[in-house]
Protein backbone atom coordinates (compact mmCIF):
# COMPACT_ATOMS: atom_id res chain seq x y z
CA UNK A 1 0.00 0.00 0.00
CA UNK A 2 2.95 2.74 0.89
CA UNK A 3 4.61 1.75 -2.37
CA UNK A 4 1.02 2.39 -4.26
CA UNK A 5 0.89 5.83 -1.99
CA UNK A 6 4.08 6.68 -3.29
CA UNK A 7 3.87 5.96 -6.97
CA UNK A 8 0.38 8.29 -7.01
CA UNK A 9 2.14 10.90 -5.52
CA UNK A 10 5.13 10.68 -8.17
CA UNK A 11 2.94 11.03 -10.88
CA UNK A 12 0.94 14.38 -9.59
CA UNK A 13 3.37 17.38 -10.25
CA UNK A 14 3.03 19.66 -8.12
CA UNK A 15 3.35 16.93 -5.21
CA UNK A 16 5.31 14.61 -7.21
CA UNK A 17 8.24 17.38 -7.72
CA UNK A 18 7.71 18.21 -3.35
CA UNK A 19 8.78 14.41 -3.21
CA UNK A 20 11.82 14.55 -5.34
CA UNK A 21 13.16 17.09 -3.94
CA UNK A 22 12.83 16.18 -0.05
CA UNK A 23 15.50 13.64 -1.70
CA UNK A 24 17.92 15.87 -2.46
CA UNK A 25 17.90 17.40 1.17
CA UNK A 26 18.35 20.77 0.41
CA UNK A 27 18.79 23.38 2.72
CA UNK A 28 16.56 25.62 3.98
CA UNK A 29 13.65 23.68 1.63
CA UNK A 30 10.04 23.08 3.13
CA UNK A 31 6.64 22.34 1.65
CA UNK A 32 5.52 25.97 2.32
CA UNK A 33 8.37 27.40 0.47
CA UNK A 34 8.31 25.07 -2.59
CA UNK A 35 4.33 25.96 -2.55
CA UNK A 36 4.92 29.80 -2.41
CA UNK A 37 7.53 29.46 -4.99
CA UNK A 38 5.59 27.60 -7.51
CA UNK A 39 2.22 29.33 -7.22
CA UNK A 40 2.50 32.85 -5.07
CA UNK A 41 6.49 34.61 -6.74
CA UNK A 42 5.52 36.27 -8.94
CA UNK A 43 9.55 37.29 -9.32
CA UNK A 44 11.29 33.65 -9.97
CA UNK A 45 14.77 35.01 -10.48
CA UNK A 46 15.82 33.49 -7.26
CA UNK A 47 14.71 29.26 -8.04
CA UNK A 48 16.46 27.74 -5.09
CA UNK A 49 15.67 26.75 -1.83
CA UNK A 50 17.00 29.87 0.70
CA UNK A 51 16.73 30.41 4.65
CA UNK A 52 15.14 33.13 5.31
CA UNK A 53 18.44 35.18 6.94
CA UNK A 54 19.81 34.11 3.26
CA UNK A 55 20.58 37.41 1.53
CA UNK A 56 20.80 37.73 -2.34
CA UNK A 57 21.42 40.51 -4.39
CA UNK A 58 21.00 41.03 -8.93
CA UNK A 59 19.90 37.32 -8.85
CA UNK A 60 19.04 38.10 -12.87
CA UNK A 61 23.24 37.30 -12.75
CA UNK A 62 23.27 34.45 -11.03
CA UNK A 63 23.33 31.21 -12.16
CA UNK A 64 22.61 28.09 -10.03
CA UNK A 65 23.78 24.61 -11.19
CA UNK A 66 22.26 20.92 -10.04
CA UNK A 67 21.25 19.77 -7.21
CA UNK A 68 23.09 22.37 -5.45
CA UNK A 69 22.44 23.98 -1.97
CA UNK A 70 23.54 27.38 -1.46
CA UNK A 71 20.68 29.46 1.00
CA UNK A 72 22.22 28.10 4.53
CA UNK A 73 21.42 30.14 7.10
CA UNK A 74 23.10 33.67 6.33
CA UNK A 75 24.80 33.28 3.82
CA UNK A 76 25.15 36.60 1.32
CA UNK A 77 25.23 35.60 -2.38
CA UNK A 78 25.75 38.72 -5.36
CA UNK A 79 25.26 38.89 -9.01
CA UNK A 80 26.50 42.23 -9.39
CA UNK A 81 28.89 41.31 -11.93
CA UNK A 82 28.62 37.54 -13.07
CA UNK A 83 28.28 34.64 -10.78
CA UNK A 84 28.27 31.11 -12.23
CA UNK A 85 27.96 28.18 -9.17
CA UNK A 86 28.19 25.25 -10.40
CA UNK A 87 26.25 21.21 -9.89
CA UNK A 88 26.36 19.92 -6.51
CA UNK A 89 27.74 22.39 -4.70
CA UNK A 90 27.26 22.62 -1.38
CA UNK A 91 28.19 25.92 1.56
CA UNK A 92 28.12 26.07 4.92
CA UNK A 93 26.15 29.17 6.94
CA UNK A 94 27.69 32.77 6.59
CA UNK A 95 29.25 31.94 3.87
CA UNK A 96 29.89 35.44 0.94
CA UNK A 97 30.07 35.00 -2.89
CA UNK A 98 30.50 37.87 -4.51
CA UNK A 99 30.99 39.04 -8.50
CA UNK A 100 31.62 42.88 -7.89
CA UNK A 101 32.75 45.22 -5.88
CA UNK A 102 32.87 48.85 -5.03
CA UNK A 103 35.96 51.03 -7.02
CA UNK A 104 38.92 52.13 -5.13
CA UNK A 105 38.54 55.53 -6.77
CA UNK A 106 34.67 56.34 -7.15
CA UNK A 107 32.66 54.55 -4.11
CA UNK A 108 29.49 54.54 -5.97
CA UNK A 109 30.95 53.08 -9.29
CA UNK A 110 30.74 48.96 -9.25
CA UNK A 111 33.60 46.89 -10.40
CA UNK A 112 31.95 44.21 -12.02
CA UNK A 113 33.77 40.81 -12.17
CA UNK A 114 33.09 36.85 -13.48
CA UNK A 115 33.28 34.58 -10.35
CA UNK A 116 33.04 31.21 -10.99
CA UNK A 117 32.57 28.24 -8.65
CA UNK A 118 33.15 24.08 -10.20
CA UNK A 119 30.98 21.68 -9.67
CA UNK A 120 31.47 19.48 -5.71
CA UNK A 121 32.85 22.74 -4.39
CA UNK A 122 31.99 22.64 -0.64
CA UNK A 123 32.92 25.66 0.93
CA UNK A 124 33.12 26.40 4.74
CA UNK A 125 31.04 28.68 7.20
CA UNK A 126 31.98 32.16 7.43
CA UNK A 127 34.48 31.82 4.07
CA UNK A 128 34.34 34.58 1.86
CA UNK A 129 34.89 34.46 -2.31
CA UNK A 130 35.89 37.57 -3.32
CA UNK A 131 34.71 39.05 -6.77
CA UNK A 132 36.75 37.36 -9.80
CA UNK A 133 37.66 34.07 -8.37
CA UNK A 134 37.44 31.20 -10.12
CA UNK A 135 37.60 27.71 -8.45
CA UNK A 136 37.88 24.56 -9.96
CA UNK A 137 35.79 21.14 -9.58
CA UNK A 138 35.94 19.96 -6.26
CA UNK A 139 37.38 22.43 -4.29
CA UNK A 140 37.03 22.54 -0.56
CA UNK A 141 37.58 25.86 1.33
CA UNK A 142 37.96 25.42 5.11
CA UNK A 143 35.80 27.68 7.22
CA UNK A 144 37.13 31.34 7.99
CA UNK A 145 38.67 31.37 4.68
CA UNK A 146 39.08 34.76 2.45
CA UNK A 147 39.26 33.53 -1.22
CA UNK A 148 41.57 36.29 -3.29
CA UNK A 149 42.70 34.30 -6.15
CA UNK A 150 41.96 31.55 -8.34
CA UNK A 151 42.43 27.79 -7.98
CA UNK A 152 40.81 27.04 -11.22
CA UNK A 153 42.33 23.31 -11.27
CA UNK A 154 40.08 22.27 -8.51
CA UNK A 155 40.78 18.94 -6.33
CA UNK A 156 42.42 20.48 -3.70
CA UNK A 157 41.64 21.93 0.13
CA UNK A 158 42.22 25.67 0.45
CA UNK A 159 41.79 27.66 3.58
CA UNK A 160 43.21 30.97 5.54
CA UNK A 161 43.24 34.28 4.80
CA UNK A 162 44.49 34.98 2.44
CA UNK A 163 43.47 31.27 1.26
CA UNK A 164 46.23 29.04 0.41
CA UNK A 165 46.70 25.39 -0.73
CA UNK A 166 46.64 23.19 1.52
CA UNK A 167 46.23 19.44 0.11
CA UNK A 168 45.64 17.91 -3.20
CA UNK A 169 43.09 15.85 -3.53
CA UNK A 170 43.38 12.67 -5.70
CA UNK A 171 41.02 12.88 -8.53
CA UNK A 172 40.97 9.20 -9.26
CA UNK A 173 39.59 8.73 -5.71
CA UNK A 174 36.82 11.34 -5.48
CA UNK A 175 33.44 9.74 -5.60
CA UNK A 176 30.74 12.11 -6.57
CA UNK A 177 27.24 11.33 -5.53
CA UNK A 178 24.63 11.84 -7.58
CA UNK A 179 20.75 12.12 -6.58
CA UNK A 180 18.52 10.06 -8.64
CA UNK A 181 16.29 13.45 -9.04
CA UNK A 182 18.31 16.25 -10.80
CA UNK A 183 16.78 19.85 -9.79
CA UNK A 184 18.19 23.10 -11.22
CA UNK A 185 17.07 24.61 -7.31
CA UNK A 186 12.85 23.78 -7.46
CA UNK A 187 13.12 23.24 -11.21
CA UNK A 188 13.25 19.79 -12.75
CA UNK A 189 15.63 19.51 -15.09
CA UNK A 190 13.46 18.25 -17.93
CA UNK A 191 11.47 22.07 -17.26
CA UNK A 192 13.95 24.10 -17.15
CA UNK A 193 14.48 25.56 -20.46
CA UNK A 194 11.40 25.82 -20.62
CA UNK A 195 11.64 28.11 -17.19
CA UNK A 196 14.30 30.43 -18.23
CA UNK A 197 12.90 31.54 -21.47
CA UNK A 198 9.96 32.72 -19.43
CA UNK A 199 11.61 34.07 -16.26
CA UNK A 200 15.30 34.19 -16.54
CA UNK A 201 17.56 36.89 -18.23
CA UNK A 202 19.45 35.81 -21.56
CA UNK A 203 22.42 35.51 -19.10
CA UNK A 204 20.82 32.08 -17.77
CA UNK A 205 21.03 30.92 -21.08
CA UNK A 206 24.60 30.11 -20.73
CA UNK A 207 23.42 27.09 -18.42
CA UNK A 208 23.72 23.59 -19.74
Amino acid sequence: MKQFIKSVILYLPFLGNYYKLRTCKFAGFTLWRYFKFTFLTYDKTIYWPRDKTSQVANPINIEVGKNTSIGNHGCYIQGNGYLKIGNYVRIGPNVGILSGNHNEYIQFDQVKKTTIIGDFTWIGMNSVIVPGVELGERTIVAAGSVVTKNFPEGYCIIGGNPAKLIKKIDKNKFEPHLNKYEFYGYIPVNKFEKFKKKHLSKKHNKIS
